[in-house]
Parts: structure tokens; sequence; C-alpha cells
């Protein structure tokens, strides 16, 4: 009797076990695999979402996983091929975390969140890639807490309380101390962007690499020379990210083999300020610049006082400006025209909610203004110049 007792107990201590590790095994990532478990306050009853980070590909974001959100908890298991920032999307609230193979715990509070566009800050646990590039990005971050930095909290101040006051001699004092502030400015920016450079250049097979570079890597920001240096730079995991294969690719393809200097520019018709229809490769001229931009875009319209210059230089000899207005509000572009008063040749590239048009797409703009010198032939012999370097080429060209 005994010993079917003690049989009896062994039975039950093994199955105890086996059905004890089996419910940890659950609780468990699978081998190679992730477990995201998540609480959100804020919203009990709704969905999650798991989708690839797309920055400016939002037609062709990739759902990975979504599974229902009740009593404000979630739950993703699954597994992935290679670390990579991904978009977790909870009812209509979006953030962003480093999805890998690994145990991941999220928490993130939308209680006090008024518009579903602001900017959410999830707490990660678990995910080394994510810790890393917050590290990263609160190291970058610091340069801006330099007291020396403290006067441009100043400038922020008079522009509040000229635009509070509707004084336009306030305003005027503002932009005068902000010019006189842009050394400084350029100071803090380089300070910024190369604790962003050091660490890539540290960690060039990191997932995460490509993601702290961000929108550093445009033409604005990087000169030719560093756009190619920075994606050959890259190698791993690095360049398997979702931002590596759709942003920065892009960007470096639109530079060095489709719409940059060398290559032809593609051809366009639009319709005219006045309701006609202007086809590229059919406007007269030696030299064209065709010159993106948009009615609310500063730096565009501060642009134009310098091309009515060249205009009247060079017109005669052969140099003719197209003015490709997108991104903009049709109205709001006319409106523009007549009040700058520029008198070259002006297209619209339709679009909606202030989105590039097809015409700004074709041509990679990055940013507005965008510029590109063309020749006759619309092979493109600049691609966004500094004022000087359009002035240099210019003279070059127009040479006696």
């Amino acid at each position: 009797m005994r010993t079917a007792i003690k049989i009896l107990v062994a039975i039950i201590c093994v199955s105890t076990a086996f059905y004890s590790c089996k419910d940890k095994k659950k609780e468990q990532p699978k081998e190679d695999g992730y477990v995201v478990t998540g609480t959100v306050k804020g919203l009990d009853n709704s969905y999650a979402k798991i989708t690839d980070y797309q920055l400016f590909n939002k037609d062709k974001i990739n759902v990975i996983d979504s599974v229902p959100i009740v009593n404000g908890k979630f739950k993703f298991t699954g597994e992935i091929a290679f670390p990579d920032m991904v978009t977790l999307e909870l009812g209509e609230y979006k953030t962003q975390f480093f999805l890998e193979n690994s145990n991941i715990k999220i928490s993130v509070d939308v209680s006090n969140v008024k518009n579903v566009s602001e900017k959410i800050t999830p707490e990660v646990i678990g995910s080394k890639g994510h810790s890393q590039y917050a590290a990263v990005e609160k190291k970058s971050l610091e340069v801006f807490n330099d007291k020396k930095y403290d006067v441009f909290k100043e400038v922020r101040q008079m522009f509040a309380k000229a635009k509070k006051e509707g004084s336009d001699e306030l305003l005027q004092e503002a932009l005068k101390k902000q010019k006189s502030l842009q050394s400084l400015s350029q100071d803090r920016n380089e300070r910024y962007k190369k604790s962003k450079l050091d660490f890539v250049k540290a960690n060039p097979s990191s997932a995460v690499a490509p993601y702290v570079l961000g929108v550093q890597y445009t033409e604005g920001r990087m000169s030719r020379e560093q756009l190619k240096e920075y994606y050959e730079l890259f190698t791993g995991d690095a360049r398997k990210a979702t931002f590596f294969k759709t942003f920065i690719t892009k960007i470096y393809k639109d530079n060095f083999e489709n719409v940059g200097v060398g290559n032809t520019a593609p051809d366009f018709t639009l319709q005219t300020v006045q309701g006609d229809e202007l086809t590229l490769s059919k406007v007269e001229g030696k030299y064209i610049l065709v010159d993106f931009w948009a009615s609310w875009c500063v730096p565009c319209r501060n642009s134009f006082p310098h091309l009515k210059e060249l205009r009247k230089q060079y017109k005669n000899k052969g140099f003719t400006i197209v003015g490709v207005g997108t991104a903009d509000e049709k109205e709001k572009w006319e409106n523009a025209i007549k009040e700058d008063n520029t008198p070259w040749n002006h297209v619209y590239d339709v679009s909606e909610n202030h989105a590039y048009g097809p015409v700004a797409e074709s041509y990679g703009v990055p940013h507005l203004p965008t510029t590109l010198l063309v020749d006759s032939n619309r092979k493109i012999i600049l691609r966004n110049p500094s004022k000087q370097e359009l002035d240099n080429k210019l003279k070059e060209l127009f040479a006696d």
C-alpha cells in the first residue's frame, strides 16, 4: 500500500512539474522568437498592431501582427529574421520600438493624450536595440541643454510676443536677433549631427544605426561625398533595416542613379499659372533652372530676389527658370506668385494634403526648395546647389 502511494505521489509530482514547465515555456519566447507583452493605460478594449516603420512610404506599410487589446493588455508572439524598428499602433495612437527576438515588455499611457498625432514615448524593457537607440538619442539631445544656447529661448519668446501683439517692429527685432545667431545655431546643429555620425561610424552594422542617422541623411545636411560615404559604410543588419532600404537607399539612388548630376531629368507637362500647358522638354533655353517651391516655404521665397538678379543677368544668353509649385494649395500658390512678382514660368504640381505632387515625387524631391540646373537636353548639371555654386556655374557656362 505504501509503495502504491509513493508511486502515485511521484506521478503527481512529475505531472505537476511537467505542466508547470509547460506553462512557463508559454511565457518565454520560442527559440529564436519574440514575446511582446504590453499594457496600455487609457485604452481598455481596442486593437494593437505591429507594422513596419515607414517614414515617407505610408501607402506601403506592412502589418506584421495584429491582436486585440483586452482590459488594457495585449500580447504578440512570433519570430523576425533581423532586429528592426517597428510602429506599434494602439487603436488610433502610434509609437515606435525596436522589435527583436527576445522577451519584451511595453507600457504605454494615452490617458492624457489629447491628439492622436501627439508623440507618445513607450516604456520598453527587454529590447537591447530600443535601449541603445534611446540612449543615443538622449545623448544627442543633451547638446541643446548647453547654457550657451539659452539665447535661442529668448528669440522664441521674441517671436511669440511679436505674433501675440501683431507687431511688425517686434518681428523685425526678432528676425535681426535670429540672424545674428546664425553661427551659434550652426555650431549647435553641427554638434548634434556629430554625435549621431560618431555612433554610425562606430556601429556600421547595427540595425539601430540607420535610425540614429535618420533625416541627417539628406542633401540639405550632407554633401554628395558624405552621402556616398555613409551609404557605403553600412553593413550587416544595418542594410536590412526598413529605414535603410526605403529612405536612405532612395536618397542615394536619387542622387547617384536616378535624378543625380549627369542623369536626364524626367520630362513633365503641367499647367501654368495662366492656364496653359508647359512641357519641360519644349522650354526654350540653353540652361534651365527647375525650382520646386511652395507658398509656405520661407527659404523658397527668400531665394527669389537672387533668382531675379540671375535671370536679369543671363536671360538674353539663354538662361530660364521654371518654378514648380508643389505640396501647396493652388490659390495660395497663385497669390504668392503675384506678391513676389516672379516673372518666370510657373507650373502647378497637383497634390493633396500638402503632399508632394507626382512630378516632385519623380524628381525625388527631399525638401523645399529643391533646384536642378539642366541643359537643353535635360541633362542635370547641378542638383540642389548652394547660392555660390549656382553663381559660379552660370558664370562658367555663360563666359564670353
